[in-house]
């Protein structure tokens, strides 16, 4: 997989210091799971496009723009409902259920098409509760990487059918690894069940299946029980986030920040974990730092744009905005990457790694 990635035309035209980098971060020959085949073709994280791919291709046009100071809004989450049965701890999501009009939003992504993005991660509430969330998916086209994020749960029959829309990987929420608890953090009787299930259902689909967690103190201690127990149940990738300054009670010390940072760089070494998307690592500047509004944007369900779901800073609303619009008036406000998370108030403004090797 290697020598295809580097022969590959667009890649060749990457820097060849960024194109070290990455094979450094996403290839391990200590860790041979953390490249996975499906399909007949390869991928590297939940997040990132099938290889060889159209996605793919416009992954790397986007990293090309970026590289000559062009960045395009890469990664786009969308909430398409307010509606949820979970309680969970830490979503601030409350009142009666909204949902995104599907006609607006189709429209806003294929405009999103056009500017270049190559990710749209559904999210709510619960996305799963749309009836149209096929149809939503199947807009994305070939040429982008369509998730859905979820607390479940997910039959098997629905998850065939978010397969054939082009779904490429579901995210379901999993707080813990003992029933009670994960139950109690997910306001829900019968989460645990429901998740462990939809995990199975992903795969069974042909789809990637991870989950995502919000770690607290407690629960940094447990953590690499936690994973192996995810990675047992079959889940291929998580992604872990941290407490925002909304939960100001919960927020992580900087000794536990550090230890979510270095976990993500262990489970490429060693076996039994999955791949590990993790919030702390991925905001240093050893990785790719902050990106909110320099890359990515959040769409809620009313329809406003913020520059990432933890920041709540509108910048538009696209029933009313052109997205392109939006997006430039947003882009130019956030014009680089930043060290650190600016939905926590710790930034440097300094590039860091990922963009250092990238940037001409």
């Amino acid at each position: 997989m290697i020598l295809d990635l580097l022969f590959h035309p667009k890649v060749r035209a990457l820097p060849w210091r960024f194109k070290l980098f990455i094979f450094k971060y996403f290839m391990s020959i200590r860790n041979p799971d953390n490249v996975q085949e499906l399909d007949g073709r390869k991928v590297l994280s939940i997040y990132l496009p099938f290889f060889p791919s159209k996605a793919f291709d416009n992954f790397v046009d986007a990293q090309l723009k970026a590289s000559n100071g062009k960045a395009v809004p890469e990664i786009v989450n969308i909430s398409l409902t307010t509606g949820c049965k979970n309680d969970c701890w830490h979503c601030k999501i409350s009142g009666d259920r909204v949902d995104l009009d599907k006609d607006v939003l189709l429209r806003a992504i294929y405009g999103l098409k056009r500017l270049g993005t190559f990710q749209f991660l559904f999210t709510g509430g619960n996305p799963i509760l749309r009836e149209d969330l096929e149809e939503i998916v199947k807009a994305t086209g070939d040429a982008s990487v369509a998730l859905v994020s979820t607390p479940g749960p997910i039959d098997l029959e629905r998850a065939k059918s978010l397969k054939r829309a082009g779904c490429q990987g579901v995210l379901v929420g999993l707080e813990h690894y003992d029933e009670k608890k994960n139950d109690q953090l997910m306001g829900c009787k019968g989460a645990y069940k429901h998740s462990l299930k939809s995990i199975k259902n992903v795969k069974k689909a042909g789809m990637l299946a991870g989950c995502w967690i919000v770690v607290t103190s407690e629960m940094i201690p447990q953590l690499d029980r936690y994973l192996k127990f995810v990675k047992k149940a079959g889940a291929t990738d998580v992604a872990i986030f941290e407490p925002m300054l909304t939960e100001k009670d919960k927020m992580l010390a900087p000794d536990e920040r550090k230890y979510l940072l270095n976990i993500q760089k262990k489970s490429k070494k060693e076996h039994g974990y999955p791949r590990i998307i993790s919030g702390p690592f991925m905001d240093s500047e050893q990785f790719m730092g902050c990106t909110a509004g320099f890359n990515r944007m959040h769409i809620t369900a009313e329809g406003d744009v913020f520059p990432c779901d933890m920041l709540h800073e509108k910048w538009g609303n696209i029933y009313n905005d052109d997205v392109r619009d939006i997006w430039e008036k947003m882009h130019k406000n956030y014009s680089e990457p930043l060290c650190g998370c600016i939905a926590l108030n710790k930034t440097e403004s300094r590039l860091p790694a990922y963009y250092r090797n990238l940037i001409r």
